[in-house]
């Protein structure tokens, strides 16, 4: 499930599955929380509310049952370091 940054009220971002009918909530400690049975009604207000944490805190944290889907870590310890192709190696080296 694709999740879009929300950055507001210790909420990073969120993604909701119309299929499922799964919200997942990612805070800024970055644990993920997916929280089943919820309508797209409430997916779709709280994706746009101006106060995330609120509508979360107030309808959705104690009414929809949840699954802890652990942590991520923060996307500056996920970066891949850039592997280097032949071209590289010929920049550098020259025609061998």
């Amino acid at each position: 499930m694709q999740r879009k940054p929300i950055h507001r009220g210790g909420i990073v971002s969120a993604g909701y599955d119309a299929d499922s009918r799964c919200l997942d909530i990612e805070f800024d400690t970055h644990r993920i929380l997916r929280y089943e049975g919820v309508s797209s009604t409430v997916a779709k207000r709280f994706l746009t509310s101006a106060s995330p944490y609120s509508y979360f805190r107030d309808v959705i944290q104690d009414e929809y049952p949840s699954i802890d889907l652990g942590s991520q870590p923060p996307k500056e310890r996920r970066v891949e370091p850039k592997k280097k192709g032949i071209d590289d190696l010929k920049r550098l080296f020259g025609d061998l």
